[in-house]
């Protein structure tokens, strides 16, 4: 099957050849333009119709090239056109366009950088999150389930600045890059920063000595998740009950704990408050697991921590107790 760029150049020599026959005929046959586009069109179709004929011998050759030529390559444009729009190929090209303008709309949204076993799970949480989000995959056997969910996603290599450019990376929030090889995640890495110094960028480590450099490079989290399934292992052999608490809050959607991150803005109500004049266990029912603040992480603080501008608060608590919390979080 022909592909579009060769049908595209087939259909430019079709028009080409039929302008000149027109302009042949009219120039030099003597027939006025209805009467050249009328010959033209009946010759190359092989309708044959014999109200408007050629009086060169010269014009007699050229009507015998239109109708055998012009004929073969309208039969080739319009039978690949249609056998095209049969099999979805055209429709899927402007599938693929629509994609193109969807992801060039986003904004603060993340680009998922590889669609393997890891990926695939970042991507199932992301959907459930309902975030705003770009996969990038080179092997297109990978997409084929979160292309039928209607999932944006770039087929194409992620290493390349232009398929980063084309998933939007100047305005992207933050990217994840869970590549199985680490030095084409510490080349998208490199390559984000290049573009969008403020993006958040999450990488994966498949060898441990890899995350020095991977954070050397600029990622601002490294997970490597041979290590972290190691340790998960024996703190679940050895703190098993606490490890299904943990293990219900974060992972279990029918649970009606959320853990949720609010940064406190300068017109927050909380802002020079102490955590417990703050009342936000009493009045709102949630918990302050930790506070993030300069860069250092506050764990499990005390009643009397102020709370400050800027303070990135760990909290625990039903949606709608988050939700409450937000809204004075935000001021």
């Amino acid at each position: 099957m022909a592909s579009m760029r060769q049908i595209f150049y087939v259909f430019l020599f079709l028009v080409a050849f039929i302008s000149s026959a027109v302009f042949y005929y009219s120039e030099f046959e003597g027939k006025s333009l209805m009467d050249a586009v009328w010959l033209t069109m009946s010759s190359v179709t092989t309708t044959g119709y014999s109200d408007v004929m050629p009086v060169t011998k010269t014009g007699r050759i050229i009507t015998i090239f239109l109708s055998v030529l012009g004929f073969g390559f309208l039969t080739f444009v319009l039978g690949t056109f249609l056998s095209g729009m049969v099999e979805g190929r055209i429709s899927g090209a402007w599938g693929r366009r629509r994609m193109e303008r969807d992801i060039a709309k986003l904004r603060n949204h993340i680009i998922v950088c590889g669609a393997g076993r890891v990926g695939r799970e970042v991507i199932c949480e992301l959907l459930q999150e309902k975030k705003d989000f770009v996969v990038i995959e080179k092997d297109p056997a990978h997409l084929t389930e979160f292309c039928e969910e209607g999932t944006l996603h770039i087929n194409g290599d992620a290493t390349e600045d232009k398929v980063l450019l084309a998933a939007g990376i100047k305005t992207a929030k933050s990217v994840i890059t869970t590549l199985a090889d680490d030095a084409e995640n510490l080349m998208i890495i490199i390559t984000c920063r290049d573009f969008n110094p403020a993006a958040h960028i999450v990488a994966r480590a498949n060898r441990p000595e890899s995350i020095v450099r991977l954070k050397r490079a600029g990622a601002n989290t490294v997970v490597c998740p041979s290590a972290i399934a190691g340790n998960r292992m024996a703190l679940t052999s050895l703190k098993p009950t606490s490890i299904a608490v943990v293990e219900t809050i974060v992972e279990d959607r029918n649970n009606s704990l959320n853990l949720e991150e609010l940064i406190l803005s300068d017109k927050s109500t909380l802002i020079g408050k102490d955590i417990k004049d703050a009342r936000l266990r009493k009045d709102y029912g949630t918990l302050v697991l930790a506070i993030k603040r300069d860069g250092a992480n506050i764990i499990n603080p005390e009643p009397t921590e102020i709370l400050m501008s800027g303070d990135l608060l760990v909290l625990c608590g039903t949606a709608e107790q988050l939700s409450r919390l937000e809204k004075v979080a935000a001021g």
